[in-house]
């Protein structure tokens, strides 16, 4: 009996629907640099296997506090530790990330790594796009999910850091490719490291329709170090087709250089 239910319910969620028979209209989203295991300071795990048990232990207290249905990563290391001479390589996906069922993995550009989890809503497909302009490699990740019978793009990205001009006027550019892609869909989750030099960038977002957990009509919410440059909030999820509610943020200094912030999702008609 347990095996029937079991696979029952598997079935149900492939549909889009949960255990109690309604649909998915109501989803939580987090968005999280999480550092690719050295604090945002390698482009490759500083992790060991000395610590892996310590660390995968607060890594998964952390995300399963948070709890969310969609889980975008950027700076995303594949390998939480890396192999040894007598020791194999332990993949993050197995390490801290089991609970979701499916895991959408951009490449790897040096620390530039987009990611997507989710559980219980139906993957249609994935693909990767990147900017025509951009001082490193950068894109962005395009998941097409079914949420309650409708199709929606949930996009995780990291755009160019604050390299002066350079740096800002990339960003400008993948912004607007960004919005340009994506002019036609109704319902639209975008998550990432903005890099943003001042919440001001945010706007063209504004501009074309979109809603945010962070910046623009929610205030500004900080999720980079205070005495840190820039001093801006560089994480936003930023929507289109849905309603934004119970903003808030979760931190470990311990675990990652940006604090990870998470919304409410509820898809209007």
């Amino acid at each position: 009996m347990k095996n029937i239910t079991a696979m029952l319910s598997v079935l149900l969620l492939a549909f889009g629907i949960n255990a109690q028979g309604s649909r998915f209209t109501k989803i939580t989203v987090a968005s999280w640099n999480i550092g690719h295991f050295a604090l945002g300071k390698s482009g490759d795990t500083k992790l060991t296997h000395d610590v892996l048990d310590f660390n995968s232990q607060a890594y998964r207290a952390l995300l399963n506090a948070v709890g969310a249905d969609i889980l975008a990563l950027v700076e995303y290391n594949p390998l939480m530790v890396n192999a040894t001479d007598d020791k194999p390589a332990v993949e993050a996906r197995k390490a801290i990330l089991s609970n979701y069922r499916d895991a959408q993995i951009g490449p790897k550009y040096s620390y530039n790594c987009n990611a997507v989890f989710s559980n219980g809503i139906r993957v249609l497909g994935v693909d990767t796009v990147m900017f025509s302009k951009m001082v490193q490699k950068r894109y962005y990740l395009v998941t097409t999910m079914l949420l309650d019978g409708d199709t929606v793009k949930v996009v995780s990205t990291h755009l160019d850091w604050n390299q002066g001009e350079t740096g800002a006027a990339c960003r400008a550019v993948q912004i607007q490719e960004i919005i340009e892609a994506f002019k036609n869909d109704k319902y639209v989750i975008m998550c990432g490291d903005w890099n943003v030099g001042s919440a001001a960038e945010y706007d063209a977002f504004i501009q074309a329709g979109y809603d945010m957990a962070n910046h623009g009509y929610l205030g500004d919410i900080r999720t980079f170090p205070a005495g840190a440059t820039p001093r801006s909030p560089l994480d936003n999820i930023i929507v289109k087709g849905f309603a934004v509610s119970h903003v808030g943020t979760t931190n470990n200094p311990l675990l990652s250089d940006h604090i990870l912030i998470q919304a409410d999702l509820t898809k209007l008609p």
